[in-house]
């Protein structure tokens, strides 16, 4: 059937199935882009000299070490979530809940992997300072966070959409904990380069906890756009709930990549 004469619905499970492989192939090709800290120093060894790389490969290798590969997770989640995409096709089951699923196996990985994470945490610490979790998790962002769990929750008034809104709420609600926790967790040093080592400190935390805000958020937002693409045109309400759930999302996700905050300069 040409997409042009589907119906609301059919498109939204078409749309969330395409989504689901796409995604599953990404975690399984790429895990890191989820939680690997190399992404997040993208950019920023090209201001370095030759030596100063060298020290931020070295800082870098030890932590990695100290973390432990979590990769595997991901992978495996990878692979549940193509599985889930033919659910999102059968007229039966709520074309949110396959996605919503998936999204608590994303939670699950992330959370094994902040377990190996505090784990590293609790066997070399040299606490400098006390920690503020505001430093990692702008309030703005998390505001915009909350917004975003709200405005999904609004759609549970919809018989059809409590599960997917359900499901979706309590994995956004265990990366979110995660989030939290890693923006609280003790300092990551070694010994061998310690000003260096705490500025990497610094700049993974902010990064690894403004993105899993972001992870937190976008479950909500696809559901959201996913469930209102089904609705009447006459449903007001929820036409402002979509638009306010978009404008949220997008802050988050700008704060995220904040260049200033995620630059790290070395004397």
């Amino acid at each position: 059937m040409a997409l042009e004469h589907l119906t609301h619905d059919q498109l939204a499970r078409v749309f969330t199935a395409a989504a689901l492989v796409f995604l599953g192939v990404l975690q399984i090709a790429a895990p890191s882009c989820f939680w690997g800290m190399s992404m997040y120093f993208k950019g920023t060894r090209a201001a370095f000299s030759p030596e100063q790389r060298e020290r931020l490969a070295r800082v870098l290798t030890a932590r990695e070490r100290a973390e432990g590969n979590t990769d595997a997770y991901l992978r495996f989640v990878g692979i549940l979530t193509i599985v889930m995409a033919p659910l999102a096709l059968i007229p039966t089951v709520p074309f949110v809940l396959p996605y919503s699923l998936s999204c608590v196996g994303m939670a699950a990985a992330i959370l094994i992997s902040y377990l190996h994470f505090r784990r590293a945490t609790e066997r070399r610490v040299a606490p400098l300072v006390r920690r503020s979790v505001w430093a990692s998790l702008p309030p703005l962002a998390v505001a915009a966070t909350g917004v975003c769990l709200v405005g999904a929750g609004l759609f549970a008034a919809y018989p059809q959409f409590r599960a997917g809104v359900l499901t979706v709420i309590v994995a956004a609600i265990v990366l979110l904990a995660v989030a939290w926790r890693v923006a609280t967790a003790p300092a990551i040093l070694f010994g061998d380069d310690s000003q260096l080592e705490y500025l990497v400190d610094e700049h993974v935390r902010f990064s690894r906890a403004t993105n899993l805000l972001s992870l937190v958020c976008a479950p909500p937002t696809v559901l959201v756009a996913l469930a209102w693409a089904t609705l009447p045109p006459t449903a007001h309400f929820f036409n402002v709930v979509m638009l306010t759930v978009a404008a949220a999302f997008v802050v988050v996700i700008a704060m995220s990549l904040n260049p200033i905050r995620k630059r790290i300069r070395l004397a």
